[in-house]
């Protein structure tokens, strides 16, 4: 197949073109490469130098910086497009439904690749939640060069400064301390509290596996029970149930890992965290919006939330403010799922589907609208 007569496949967004499965692909498909600048300079395009291009291949961040793949752009698309395959799990910014009616498939890369490492920064955080490893970083230092010293620091004659988030140092350090606490709040082991998973895809369960390892107990929250045959599967016990509030009275760690729709819009909110009967800790790997990022603030400065772990944010990119700066938050910039070893994985898919679609004649393995 010269390379006129080859489908036309554009890039937004890279990948490593040394991978053996894009050479192969290069060899099939004319692949073209390209930075997004605005929607009415890609419309110009559309219409012009890439009118005849069947597959758009869309690496993580795809189209968001225009604001998704809709309306105008749609619209504007070039009959030839077949398929749109993008390397996240997430597709919100694509009018799934207005490219159906284009007759353009789109699919995603499901989870299996991002599981392994968005639940091994669950596991991260988690211990780092119960055993307040980051709060002694915050005295651990060269003006504090000593181990005993900086426990000795850190006694139970201090009360935690909820306010600021900071411990407070008492006496001059000297003397002898365990380290079994920080001020007022003890370390203790995640083995036998309650983490409460909501949302329990395939990331949720690789989750559960990491938690249930350290001997926690798990419990999860989704629309539907799993079925008897399902849970026996996880290979560890897990326990339903309907919605937050049902765990209110024996959670210790919320892990958000449900997706962004209407109803999961603040899920954890101030109503919540006041209803939860003791004091607790949260993490969030699944979106931002789950979570009412002024309610959690405040929940952290009572010291009703212990601590937060956060990689998705309500208005992300930007943060809270107030979450910075805290040694009871540990903040990572949305990078969950950010290894070499997934990126590969997910555009592998995205070109396995674009194969399937323009050579095989499929609907993509992964089709999502």
């Amino acid at each position: 197949m010269t390379s006129s007569n080859k489908p036309k496949v554009l890039f937004v967004g890279d990948l490593d073109k040394s991978q053996p499965e894009f050479i192969r692909f290069n060899e099939k498909f004319t692949c073209i490469f390209h930075s997004l600048t605005s929607v009415d300079q890609l419309i110009e395009d559309f219409n012009t130098k890439f009118n005849d291009i069947e597959a758009i291949y869309g690496a993580w961040l795809g189209f968001v910086p225009l604001g998704g793949f809709r309306d105008k752009i749609i619209e504007n698309a070039p009959p030839s497009l077949k398929i749109i395959a993008i390397c996240s799990v997430g597709y919100d910014g694509y009018d799934g439904a207005a490219l159906r009616e284009r007759n353009i498939i789109l699919t995603n890369v499901p989870s299996t690749g991002a599981a392994g490492p968005v639940a091994d920064l669950v596991l991260y955080n988690t211990l780092s939640s119960f055993r307040q490893f980051s709060a002694y970083q915050k005295v651990f230092s060269p003006d504090n060069n000593h181990t005993i010293k900086v426990r000795k620091l850190l006694d139970r004659s201090g009360t935690f400064e909820t306010r600021t988030g900071q411990p407070v140092t008492t006496g001059d350090g000297s003397g002898y301390d365990f380290g079994e606490y920080i001020n007022d709040r003890p370390n203790v082991n995640p083995g036998g509290h309650n983490a409460v998973i909501v949302g329990f895809g395939n990331i949720g369960k690789t989750i559960g596996q990491r938690l249930s390892s350290l001997g926690m107990n798990i419990h999860y929250i989704k629309r539907n029970k799993l079925s008897d045959s399902e849970e026996a599967k996880l290979g560890y016990e897990a326990t339903y149930h309907a919605d937050i509030l049902s765990t209110k009275s024996f959670v210790d760690l919320v892990v958000i890992a449900c997706p962004a729709t209407p109803e999961t819009k603040h899920l954890i909110n101030a109503k919540v965290i006041d209803e939860i009967e003791h004091p607790f800790r949260v993490i969030n790997i699944g979106r931002g919006s789950i979570i009412d990022e002024e309610a959690l603030v405040n929940g952290l400065k009572t010291g009703k939330v212990l601590f937060a772990g956060l990689d998705v944010f309500e208005k992300e990119p930007s943060v809270h403010p107030e979450l910075f700066g805290r040694s009871d938050v540990i903040l990572t910039p949305h990078i969950g799922a950010s290894t070499v070893e997934n990126f590969n994985h997910t555009s592998v898919e995205a070109m396995r589907n674009i194969e399937n679609v323009l050579i095989d004649g499929g609907e993509g393995f992964t089709r999502v609208n």
